[in-house]
């Protein structure tokens, strides 16, 4: 099986779990099994989520550096929007921006690295 095949399996195995998972928690709430005080208006400040939702289908093996990159790049971006928006430690966008000029930079660095790893590991087998 391809690495591609494995991919749009796992991205299908891992939202579909994530939705049931949701719907879940929902129809729990709503049957005042459990109490979550679930405000609509405030439920999309946790939006990054999906982000991390989606960078871990890129990151579970076997994987391709693309993929790999692309899954850092949505836990980082995830974690950075979180971090901005809800002023954790006192920093907002203003103060976090040049956080993604480094992670631009960290990414450049990182890919011909991986593509290395990448090409020495299946030379190997």
């Amino acid at each position: 099986m391809n690495v591609e095949t494995v991919y749009k399996w796992r991205q299908q195995l891992v939202w579909g779990v994530g939705l049931i998972v949701v719907g879940v928690v929902v129809l729990l709430e709503r049957a005042h099994m459990i109490d979550l005080d679930l405000r609509v208006s405030e439920l999309w400040r946790y939006w990054p989520w999906l982000l991390v939702i989606s960078g871990i289908t890129q990151v579970i093996p076997p994987t391709t550096p693309a993929y790999l990159l692309s899954g850092l790049w949505s836990f980082f971006f995830a974690g950075w929007w979180y971090v901005s928006f809800n002023r954790i430690w006192g920093w907002g966008f203003g103060d976090t921006w040049p956080a993604l000029i480094v992670a631009c930079g960290v990414g450049l660095l990182l890919r011909p690295l991986l593509d290395n790893i990448f090409a020495n590991h299946q030379e190997q087998k």
